[in-house]
């Protein structure tokens, strides 16, 4: 729902939960673009603003909510996504169909100025 957890509030917990000390940064949407980075896939839950933003994030949940539904803090969420993460034995099988997620680290660190 509207209002329920950032962008932001999303990572600091990742950062928080895992242990993993990231250093969150944030770069402007035309700088991404301008690079090239895929949004969802490149960049995982993120979509530029515009209409496909609006249409994913911003859909009416009023009759979820009437009918009962509750959202979890997302460090809740986050925290017990990591611990079934954890308790896999190995790591998560990549899909042949698709590519791997996220952003090489080189075109992170043109994105940073690195």
């Amino acid at each position: 729902p509207s209002g329920h957890a950032t962008m932001g509030a999303l990572l600091e917990a990742c950062t928080a939960v895992t242990g993993g000390g990231a250093e969150l940064r944030w770069i402007d949407q035309d700088r991404i673009a301008e690079a090239g980075v895929e949004p969802w896939t490149e960049l995982p839950i993120w979509l530029p603003e515009g209409e496909l933003h609006d249409y994913m994030f911003g859909g009416d949940v009023s009759k979820a909510l009437a009918a009962g539904l509750k959202c979890r803090p997302v460090e809740e969420t986050v925290a017990d996504t990591w611990a079934w993460l954890r308790s896999l034995d190995g790591p998560l099988l990549q899909r042949h169909d698709r590519s791997a997620k996220g952003i090489s680290a080189e075109r992170e660190a043109v994105l940073l100025g690195l």
